[in-house]
């Protein structure tokens, strides 16, 4: 069966990503009231011979949704609250400075459990991203394409946490194609990739999780054309600026709590979009539910098989080996054709 989550459409204006190779990861778990049943609601009943069939992965995508669908509830009831606090202060004479500023630090905290309180589908730009860790994209100055694939040649070596230097040729005679090729090769290593947005533009992205450390251990040497030689240094990264800032809105007087509405207009405006998008991805997973339980037994093997093995060849990370490996140790063929002889 086909992943019919595996990526979700931004919203206008978004860059886009183009030769998405995420891996397909299971979702990560929320505390509290993130451990929700495994939509059960969504279940089939039982159709003909065939029956229910269960689907990981869909299930793994479904519960993720239903995580960033709570997050995005929560956050735009938070969100309509601070504006109609922010419209009835600016009708006063005298601002409540210090409820407005409690009420912007405790949007600020639930921004910042995003990732957590959303299984990982959710990005800092609120796009969903179901069935992969949600990413982080972000430039790197004098990293551009442009640049890499005209002008004199360079060897431009990169290296990050302690991991072993990867050496990139850049200049005149150097395609883009192969370009890509060689800093996917360079930065895989230390968890970043690189693509090109729907412009052509250069960009680079990693999983969320690794920004802190790949920001402070990126480095490159170059040799004295679009890089210093020498001493490798530390690679200008700038990440793509949030969907929400609550930390940067002031309130100090009434010119300050009127530019906040706006932005709390457009977080909520942006928050609206996301929760469509998340509608419409629980939409299309319940409806491959249903037809995944009204398949025959032989279409349901065939893309139970397909499934496992494209999720199994993954080669970008282990997790899924790492998973697989104890639950088939000892499981010989032989076994697996005496259960089959019981049917």
């Amino acid at each position: 069966m086909s992943a019919t989550l595996g990526s979700i459409g931004q919203a206008p204006g978004d860059k886009r990503w183009g030769k998405d190779g995420a891996v397909i990861a299971p979702a990560a778990s929320r505390g509290g009231s993130a451990a929700r049943p495994a939509l059960a609601s969504a279940r089939p009943q039982p159709a003909g011979a065939s029956g229910w069939r269960y689907s990981t992965q869909l299930n793994e995508q479904l519960t993720s949704a239903q995580c960033a669908q709570d997050y995005v509830d929560d956050m735009l009831s938070q969100l309509q609250s601070f504006k109609d606090s922010l419209s009835q202060q600016l009708t006063q004479r005298r601002l409540d400075v210090d409820g407005l500023n409690a009420q912007r630090d405790q949007l600020q905290q639930s921004w910042q459990r995003r990732r957590d309180d959303s299984a990982g589908s959710l990005d800092s730009r609120l796009r969903l991203s179901l069935g992969a860790p949600s990413r982080l994209n972000f430039s790197a100055r004098g990293l551009d394409l442009d640049n890499l694939t005209s002008g004199q040649p360079e060897t431009l070596v990169f290296a990050a946490a302690g991991g072993a230097a990867s050496a990139v040729q850049v200049g005149e005679g150097a395609s883009r194609d192969d370009v890509l090729r060689a800093l996917n090769q360079a930065l895989g290593p230390a968890g970043a990739r690189c693509e090109l947005d729907d412009s052509g533009r250069l960009g680079f992205s990693c999983s969320e999780q690794d920004w802190a450390q790949l920001q402070g251990s990126l480095t490159v040497r170059g040799g004295g054309v679009r890089f210093p030689g020498g001493v490798p240094q530390p690679l200008s990264l700038e990440p793509e600026a949030p969907a929400m800032d609550a930390s940067s809105w002031s309130m100090d007087d009434h010119a300050q709590v009127r530019l906040t509405l706006q932005d709390v207009l457009r977080a909520i405006a942006r928050l609206q979009q996301t929760r469509t998008a998340i509608d419409n991805a629980i939409a299309e997973a319940r409806q491959s539910i249903s037809q995944l339980s009204n398949s025959d037994e032989q279409s349901w093997a065939s893309g139970f098989a397909s499934d496992f093995n494209a999720r199994l060849n993954q080669t970008a990370d282990f997790n899924h080996l790492q998973q697989l490996v104890p639950a088939v140790l000892g499981i010989s063929r032989y076994r697996v054709l005496a259960l089959l002889s019981l049917r």
